[in-house]
This record gives structure tokens, C-alpha cells and sequence, in this order.
């Protein structure tokens, strides 16, 4: 992290991954945010009053009310499982880098619920519920744009709305996995910010990078498809794997790019923004292909970074 970064920018950090976890949450991303921050500043000593008030608010906030169905158990579960994973690696790691304790955590969380799901034979229910969700969204989506299309414009929309929620209903676990990790986030910058008062609890997104071993499940995920169907049974965890492991690397990618061009200023965020309008999966495909040559080959190390200072 360079000295001279600008602070007014630093913001950005947890409000880009708040609107990555809202974009593919099934659910409220805030449950997991609430939890995380509120076991984070309860558990971790040498908090301030201020912050242990800011805690018993969300949680009771998050807790309060009349559950309304099994998603309100299943949202909170998992979050106190994610979250509380989180929480006691950094008791125990308190000087390990971010994301490999986020990482960590999600596995456990997902070892663990998978564990309970098993004993109690509930994975159907999870599915049910979790497809009922999506189908909401998708209904819900519809009738917002129905007004401003008509005819045959309105029937492609609904059948491209519909294959996007059968692919979603398929990927949702995946999908889960990269919400949690980008709310693990925004809770830890807000517990860094509340704590200790200061901004820079997340690196900058040029910075990013994760274990190099870790492409071993994007090629576990690639053999999974290969001999099994990519939407049901092990087929359809090796589709998970790789769109997991597959949006890392991208971003990952991106993150090189913003690492060689300097950061990134307003404009150049609306110009990578055209560019994934424009090119959809070239550009990500492209992104995909940097962040894993950058994953064998370390790229950021062999050039130096152009001192543009555009930004982050």
C-alpha cells in the first residue's frame, strides 16, 4: 500500500464490494455484514464502547422480529457460521492477510453447514428454498420492466430472465460463496473503521492475489464437467468450482490491469465498464486469462507498476 494514495478514494474499497455482494447475493448480503462485524467487535479485545454499541444494535436489528419462513434460519445460520469462522481466525491470526483468512472461513462455514445438512438430511429444503427465491426475483424483475417493453420484446426478455434464473438456481452456490466473501469484506473494513478508526482495512484492488494452489480446484471443477453432467450431482459441483474459482481469476485479472496502468480514475472506470458492456465475455475471458498467467508467472513482480497516479 503506497503512501501517498488518495483517501478520498479508499471508500470505494468497501462500497465496490458491497454492490459485488448485492449483485449476487440470493439473499440480504447485510445478514452476513451485521454478524461478521458484530462477532468481529464483540470477540476481538481492546474494542471501544462505541463499536460494542454499534454491534448490539445490528445484531439486535438482524435477530429482532417474527422469523418469516426458513430462509430467515437459513440466512442467519449461515452467517453465524461464516462469520463466526472469521471472527475466531483473527483472534487466532490476528497479523494474516485478509482474504486467506476469508478464504478459510468460508470453507469452514461451508464444511460445516454441509455437515449439519447431511446429519439432518436437509439439502432438498435448502435447494426448495433457495429456488423459490430466485424465481421471486425473477417475477419481481418482470414486473418492473413489463411497462417498457411490449410485444416481442417482452417475450425475449421473459425467456433470456428465465434461462438467467435456471443457470443462477444452478451456479447458487457458487454464487452464495462469492457474496459471502465480498460481505466478509465490508464487515471487516467496518470493524477496522469503527475499532480503530482508520480506512485502510482492505488493500488496494491492484494488490489482489490469493494461494497459487487454489488452481487446482478450478481444474478439479474443469475434470468434474468433463465426465459428469454440468448441471446435476458432481457435474454440477465441478460448475460451481470453476465459476467460483473462475470470478477469482478474473478479478484477479482486473486487478493486474489496474495494477499496470497506475489505479484507475473515473473515467477509466467507465471505460472498463463499456468495455464489459461492449465485449461481455471477451473482455472476461480475457480478464480470466490474465489473472491465471499471473497466478504461474507472478506478472506484477516481473514489471514495475506505471506510477500514474490515477488512483485505485
Amino acid at each position: 500500500m503506497t503512501g501517498d494514495e488518495p483517501r478520498k478514494r479508499r471508500w470505494l474499497r468497501p462500497l465496490g464490494l458491497f454492490v459485488v455482494a448485492l449483485g449476487l447475493a440470493v439473499g440480504p448480503p447485510t445478514v452476513i455484514v451485521a454478524v461478521t462485524f458484530s462477532l468481529l467487535t464483540l470477540c476481538t479485545p481492546g474494542g471501544k464502547w462505541t463499536g460494542f454499541a454499534f454491534a448490539v444494535v445490528a445484531l439486535a436489528v438482524v435477530f429482532a422480529g417474527e422469523p418469516d419462513g426458513g430462509m430467515w434460519y437459513l440466512e442467519r445460520g449461515w452467517a453465524l457460521l461464516v462469520g463466526g469462522a472469521f471472527a475466531a481466525s483473527t483472534m487466532a491470526w490476528p497479523d494474516r492477510p485478509f482474504f486467506p483468512r476469508a478464504l478459510g472461513s468460508l470453507a469452514i462455514g461451508a464444511g460445516a453447514g454441509a455437515a449439519i445438512l447431511l446429519v439432518l438430511n436437509g439439502w432438498s429444503s435448502v435447494e426448495t428454498m433457495m429456488v423459490s427465491r430466485i424465481e421471486s426475483s425473477v417475477a419481481a424483475t418482470l414486473e418492473l420492466v413489463a411497462p417498457l417493453t411490449e410485444g416481442g420484446a417482452r417475450a425475449s426478455l421473459a425467456e433470456a430472465v428465465a434461462r438467467t434464473a435456471q443457470v443462477q438456481g444452478v451456479l447458487f452456490p457458487a454464487l452464495v460463496a462469492l457474496s459471502t466473501l465480498a460481505s466478509l469484506g465490508v464487515a471487516w473494513w467496518l470493524h477496522i473503521r469503527v475499532a480503530a478508526r482508520s480506512d485502510r482495512g482492505l488493500r488496494p484492488f491492484r494488490e489482489f492475489r490469493f494461494p497459487e494452489p487454489l488452481i487446482w480446484l478450478f481444474i478439479a471443477g474443469i475434470a468434474l464437467v468433463l465426465v459428469a453432467e454440468w448441471s446435476v450431482g458432481w457435474g454440477r459441483a465441478g460448475t460451481n468450482l470453476m465459476a467460483f474459482m473462475g470470478a477469482l481469476y478474473v478479478l484477479r485479472g482486473l486487478g493486474v490491469l489496474v495494477f499496470f496502468l497506475g489505479g484507475v480514475s473515473v473515467a477509466g472506470g467507465v471505460l472498463f465498464l463499456l468495455a464489459l458492456l461492449m465485449t461481455g465475455p471477451l473482455f472476461l475471458g480475457g480478464a480470466l486469462v490474465i489473472g491465471m498467467g499471473d497466478s504461474w508467472l507472478d506478472l506484477r513482480s516481473r514489471i514495475p507498476m506505471k506510477s500514474a497516479g490515477k488512483g485505485e
